[in-house]
């Protein structure tokens, strides 16, 4: 019985460092060979608990992690003590506060898991270690820098070219597989918007579909 849950462990640790391997497969393109013993070596198991920190304002980040269950979330607080959301992480995303851990400066924002989340993390010095020796760790660096900036101006035209009801419908679009997991608290901080208003767009879009 104790053979049978050994294997069962490590079955299931060996599920989590896979789907890591593919993803950074699908990053650089599959061309390049990655090597799950040596990611094994570098990428440690970590277990956050529904609202603990994976990095907090004014922490120098020492690590990067790829998110195999569960669910994190980016926020700033406000001088008024308000909650502004940057950015959703779930399953098969990586979850960092990127350029404080480049620069090692401290974070602008809090990480928080919204869910209990297994992470697999890279610390600082392995994290560059790879990049140093390795042409395909290079070119993953450099491809997940661009998916951020990116993303990071794709979330800045949304506030400045599209309504709150467009954000929503875009929101609806690229997190739907995130929606009920979410709360709309935190869509609306996300959205820029109050709850109040959210529920004005939500219940609109409503009506127009029940006409």
């Amino acid at each position: 019985m104790k053979r049978d849950m050994e294997l069962t462990n490590k079955n299931n640790t060996d599920d989590k460092y896979d789907l890591l391997v593919s993803e950074l497969k699908n990053i650089c393109d599959d061309k390049e060979i990655i090597d799950q013993d040596e990611i094994k070596s570098v990428f440690k198991m970590e277990h956050y608990s529904k609202r603990e920190y994976f990095v907090k304002e004014g922490d120098i980040p020492n690590k990067i992690g790829f998110i195999t269950k569960g669910l994190m979330k980016y926020y700033y607080i406000d001088f008024d003590g308000n909650e502004w959301i940057k950015y959703f992480s779930a399953e098969n995303d990586f979850v960092a506060s990127y350029a404080s851990f480049l620069y090692q400066t401290p974070s602008l924002y809090y990480i928080e898991a919204m869910e209990d989340t297994t992470v697999l993390s890279i610390n600082f010095n392995s994290y560059f270690n790879q990049i140093n020796k390795s042409r395909t760790w290079c070119n993953i660096a450099r491809k997940y820098t661009e998916k951020i900036y990116y993303e990071k101006e794709k979330r800045e035209a949304s506030f400045l070219k599209e309504t709150g009801s467009e954000r929503y419908a875009s929101f609806l679009k690229e997190y739907k597989h995130l929606t009920g997991r979410i709360s709309i608290k935190d869509i609306a901080s996300f959205l820029g918007l109050t709850p109040v208003s959210l529920s004005r767009i939500r219940n609109k879009k409503q009506g127009k579909i029940n006409k």
